[in-house]
């Protein structure tokens, strides 16, 4: 599908995440902020680790509330309370800096609670008879933005502007700009009320298996991540690297020209492949994964985290197709918003175990995402009934 094709609907989502996608730099910047001025990583843990305590349960209380109200006021909200969170970084300074990250990682959790919606607004926009090709761009373009911002972010502020001083000014200006993006959703986003959507649905055979099937399938590699965060990455550049911002930002470089090149795979794998695609993706995963345990030098490093990602966006693109051919219009914000609850409560100590981990060892968070990965291997076989239905 061409970008002149995309409905423009889902081109506005698109290029909504494609302007964002820059912003979520700063997920590398609080924890590298906070490593420089003093803190630990297991300190660091703690904090993130108390944060997503207290933001569970609410999680499925926001997918409940949003299949009787437009999708679009969750996301306005998510999207200011991000850009606030953000901002307030900016005064974490001195004696008062820790209860400062605390207030702006709670209201980012608070945030966090709406990212099903997310999934949500996409299984409603995205035409179903084209949705493999708009996922493709639904990743695409995201990920070309990070290719040519977040280098020069790694430049500014791993070589150019390294302080720590100039480093949390820069907090003010990512949530100001962040925070106009509450404009873009009201203006070009659409109103979509679940509950008021009607669809014909094409039977898949026994969607409940396949559903449960998808949840420990999505659980297991949701937890498997959640070992190796970005604190872990992070931590990881700088004690086995002795690195900063510019190695990080080289990382996501690689990661996200991946992506772009994993879309153009999966534009040529039949539906009924989306097992084997699966699989694969998976073993590229764990080939990626096991070259970070061994420390490679840092090119090397760097294609190791490409093949990671590689299989990842595979993955992404046949999973989330998986998804959105089980539940219905209706379920659009239910059926996320619970799984990612129970995500949240298996990986409720997530960040706290892998800084543990990362202290003993900063390899150790990938060792342990290793272990999880080898048994999605042997579950996507059971799907080939699935894609061949």
């Amino acid at each position: 599908m061409k970008w002149s094709e995309v409905p423009p609907k889902a081109k506005h989502y698109i290029l909504y995440h494609t302007l964002t996608c820059p912003l979520l730099f700063t997920w590398y910047i609080l924890p590298y902020y906070l490593l420089i001025t003093g803190y630990t990583v297991i300190e660091v843990g703690f904090l993130f680790t108390a944060v997503e305590v207290l933001g569970t349960i609410a999680t499925a209380l926001i997918g409940r509330f949003f299949t009787k109200v437009d999708i679009r006021k969750g996301l306005i909200i998510m999207e200011f309370l991000g850009g606030l969170a953000t901002f307030i970084y900016g005064f974490a300074k001195g004696y008062l800096a820790p209860l400062v990250i605390l207030v702006g990682t709670l209201i980012e959790e608070v945030a966090s609670i709406f990212y099903p919606l997310y999934q949500a607004y996409e299984r409603l926009i995205y035409p179903r008879e084209n949705l493999r090709d708009l996922l493709a761009w639904h990743l695409r373009l995201p990920e070309l933005a990070i290719v040519l911002t977040y280098p020069i972010f790694g430049y500014i502020f791993g070589v150019l502007c390294p302080i720590p001083e100039f480093i949390r000014q820069s907090f003010f200006v990512f949530g100001l700009v962040w925070m106009t993006m509450v404009l873009y959703i009201a203006k070009f986003f659409p109103g979509i009320i679940p509950e008021k959507e009607v669809e014909h649905l094409t039977s898949t055979g026994d969607t409940f298996k396949w559903l449960k099937l998808y949840v420990i399938a999505h659980v297991i590699f949701m937890l498997a991540w959640s070992l190796a965060p970005t604190l872990s990455l992070v931590y990881y550049i700088i004690k086995v690297y002795n690195g900063n911002l510019l190695h990080v930002a080289l990382v996501e470089t690689a990661i996200s020209s991946a992506t772009i090149l994993a879309t153009y795979i999966v534009e040529k794998i039949p539906r009924e492949s989306g097992y084997k695609a699966l699989q694969a993706g998976t073993l590229l995963t764990l080939i990626g994964v096991v070259m970070i345990v061994l420390t490679p030098p840092f090119p090397l490093l760097l294609l190791a985290f490409y093949i990671v990602r590689l299989g990842d966006a595979i993955i992404f693109v046949f999973k989330r197709m998986w998804l959105f051919e089980v539940i219905s219009a209706k379920q659009a914000t239910l059926v996320p918003a619970y799984i990612s609850s129970i995500v949240n409560v298996m990986s409720l100590m997530s960040n706290f175990i892998s800084s543990i981990l990362s202290y003993i060892d900063p390899r150790a968070p990938y060792v342990a995402t290793l272990s999880l990965f080898t048994i999605l291997v042997a579950l996507y076989q059971k799907l080939k009934e699935y894609f061949r239905g």
